[in-house]
């Protein structure tokens, strides 16, 4: 019965913010289901109404979270960080609020705010000062909508904090400072990983061995055991002098305190609030004397989790987290019962372990290549080898030396060295490259469907290799993509014959590259840098480095550049328009590559950052610069964009790549009154149309926007 209401509460919570229900009616809605319910003797019809009752309490729990208010401009607000932090973003439940330099004022809902620094954990109290603006709604073409995430916590603003205050004593660091492994051993106590040395994450990452760092099921047991385990011994010579049932549940309590007491170290992040509900519901059935029901556990937890924190559901720890043990309960077992029983117990011990890494790894492989796209090939090995010595030893042992001092202290933590080096050698022999698996938004929920087939191996496989390896066949137009990016610039090229071209790449980041793969790019014909300012080289730096590439155009090498998957570095290329020998670039935006594309009767004019020295010697040299499509030189600036610029292009399409409420005002006023000047002019803007895709055969134009921004979905 657990398991169809967990499934409709998380639903009811995930899409909440398309599919809208009022608080009165959702707990009506609930309150009827549930009678329904009870009234039913039909097993089918049971289910059903569960998962219908769990689906109208998730609108219910969503609907009761109140709406935060709309902050602009410089602000200072007092508050308790109401989730845990994804990166340095967390929410804040407002208490007061109002303009920097004046008394806040009382203030309710909740607001976003990107710190500094880590965010400080769930229920403290802060004082923020920053400046404040709309949650940012631009995103690159079936990425996850940033305004969804903040509609389903009630956040209309974000603050960029530029002063943050805590009220209250911080918790103090772990004891670990004098280990060799300091950085390391910190993480895997409380999570932190600002100091985990480059190498190590690398390392792990590559390995699929970083949620060991993550404060997860393996932490939070440690803790529960070590709970148990104190509490056994204190209770050894009562439980001798008179056994008791109360001794069972006395152990248990210390196990729950233990696996409480770990998650609160940990900061309650979605994967410590699992393990603490999961590892809670096993040791109250263990004193039961009850073997504990894997599914059961797990749906319990899933709505301790969403009851306390329904907005949690759209992260992507939650998501990581119980993927992992659905693909743990189902692919996991398929694998087992296939080993023969008359093996020795080592070995069926080993192949169950593998099996339920690999489930783990069937499991989030949805997530994983919507996302992440990096997956380990030898994950379950190193997982095998890496659990016992740095999660069983290594994780304890540093524990343990947070509790104490002096010699005692060192002995301990020279211990869980050896052990993280132990750990650390066996995981650079499982160091090999990961694969990429790719997919966008309808191939992750195919991956997801795959899962319901296990009981089909080679049906479920063939699904697997049909979602990631199938090739995406080529348009038969020319389709340029002009990329919402933020401020930056970033333009994918298409053309009928296959070939595909980039040009520039945003700012920094990976998201560019794990858009390309999700869209089934894996090799790049041409990439083009117009000029090297961060907004246009940033996101290329991933790209170059994990793409192979057939040809870069720059017109130099950025400093310390190295280009192992590039066939060929030049200059020229025969699609660039030539700047005249005797023009002298006073900057870098007028070194800019300006590229002019034909097909047929068509062209689309890309001129980089050019600004109006290089704009005006263009133009002045007499070369054609007509084009249909002309992106906006400089994201829209004034210095761009020239009357003498315009009338050289004669653009009928003008695209505008620009962040959405950037700082530097772009596109200028100036700028959008000289292209209203121009006769049928069709203006398109990233930061309010979102990327902007132009399609022709040569003959017709046709351009769309595609993964346009919304607006704020009101409760």
């Amino acid at each position: 019965m657990l398991r169809p209401l967990a499934a409709g509460l998380v639903a009811g919570c995930f899409f909440w913010p398309w599919v809208q229900v009022p608080l009165v009616e959702a707990v009506a809605a609930a309150v009827v289901l549930a009678a329904l319910t009870i009234a039913t003797r039909s097993h089918l019809t049971t289910n059903f109404s569960l998962a219908a009752a769990g689906l109208a309490v998730g609108f219910a729990l969503v609907a009761r979270i109140p709406s935060g208010p709309e902050l602009r401009g410089e602000v200072s607000l007092r508050g308790v960080v109401a989730s845990a932090g994804e990166g340095r973003r967390a929410n804040i439940l407002l208490a007061a609020a109002g303009p920097l330099g004046t008394p806040p004022r009382p203030a309710t809902g909740r607001i976003r705010v990107a710190f500094p620094e880590r965010p400080p954990p769930p229920g403290t109290v802060v004082l923020v000062a920053g400046f404040a603006r709309r949650i940012d709604p631009t995103h690159l073409p079936g990425t996850p909508d940033p305004i969804i995430d903040a509609a389903r916590a009630g956040v209309r603003s974000e603050v960029r904090a530029t002063q943050v205050i805590r009220l209250g004593a911080d918790r103090p660091a772990p004891a670990v400072a004098e280990a060799r492994h300091a950085g390391l051993l910190r993480a895997f106590v409380d999570g932190d990983t600002a100091e985990v040395a480059d190498e190590d994450s690398l390392l792990l990452r590559r390995t699929g061995t970083w949620h060991l760092v993550s404060i997860s099921g393996l932490h939070v047991g440690v803790g529960a055991a070590l709970g148990w385990g104190v509490v056994w011994v204190l209770s050894r010579p009562f439980a001798l002098w008179r056994r008791h049932p109360i001794w069972r549940w006395a152990c248990a309590a210390g196990g729950i305190a233990g696996a409480v007491g770990y998650a609160e170290l940990a900061e309650w992040g979605v994967p410590a609030r699992r393990a603490a509900w999961m590892a809670s519901v096993a040791l109250l059935a263990l004193a039961g004397s009850r073997r504990p029901d894997a599914a059961r556990t797990v749906a319990l937890a899933a709505i301790a989790v969403v009851v306390v924190d329904p907005a949690s559901v759209g992260s992507l720890g939650f998501q990581l987290s119980f993927l992992a043990l659905l693909g743990m309960m189902t692919v996991g077992p398929r694998i087992t019962r296939r080993v023969p029983p008359d093996l020795p117990r080592p070995v069926r011990w080993l192949a169950a372990s593998l099996a339920t890494s690999l489930g783990a790894t069937v499991g989030t492989l949805p997530i994983i290549a919507l996302h992440i796209q990096q997956l380990s090939l030898l994950s379950p090995v190193a997982n095998l080898w890496a659990i016992p010595w740095l999660g069983t030893i290594a994780t304890p042992l540093a524990v343990l030396a947070a509790a104490l001092d002096g010699a005692p202290r060192r002995g301990v933590l020279a211990l869980a060295d050896a052990a993280v080096d132990v750990g650390l050698a066996g995981l650079r022999l499982c160091d090999v490259d990961p694969a990429s698996p790719a997919v966008g938004v309808a191939g992750a929920a195919a991956l997801a469907v795959t899962l319901a087939l296990w009981r089909r191996e080679v049906l479920a496989l063939g699904c697997v290799a049909a979602v990631i390896f199938c090739p995406r066949a080529p348009s038969r137009d020319l389709v340029v993509t002009f990329l919402a990016i933020g401020q930056g610039d970033a333009t994918l090229v298409e053309w009928p014959d296959g070939r595909r071209w980039l040009v520039d790449g945003g700012p920094p980041g990976r998201e560019l590259l794990y858009w390309l793969r999700a869209r089934g790019i894996r090799r790049l014909d041409t990439v083009f840098l117009s000029h090297g300012h961060p907004d246009h080289y940033g996101g290329l730096l991933p790209v170059l480095a994990e793409l192979p590439v057939d040809r870069y155009v720059a017109g130099a090498l950025l400093d310390g550049q190295e280009l192992p998957g590039v066939g060929v570095w030049t200059r020229d290329h025969p699609d660039l328009v030539r700047v005249p020998e005797g023009f002298v670039a006073e900057d870098e935006n007028d070194r800019s590559l300006i590229l002019r594309l034909r097909y047929g009767t068509r062209s689309i004019l890309l001129p980089g950052d050019a600004e109006e020295g290089e704009e005006g010697a263009v133009a002045a040299s007499g070369v054609d610069l007509r084009a249909d499509v002309l992106k906006l030189a400089h994201h829209g600036s004034r210095t761009s964009s020239t009357e003498a610029w315009l009338a050289a292009v004669q653009p009928s399409v003008a695209v505008i790549p620009c962040g959405f409420d950037n700082r530097y005002g772009h596109p200028h006023a100036a700028v959008l009154r000289r292209l209203r000047d121009l006769p049928a002019t069709n203006l398109w803007r990233t930061d309010e149309d979102g990327s902007i895709e132009v399609r022709t055969d040569g003959t017709d134009l046709r351009i769309r926007a595609i993964g346009r921004p919304t607006g704020y979905r009101l409760r």
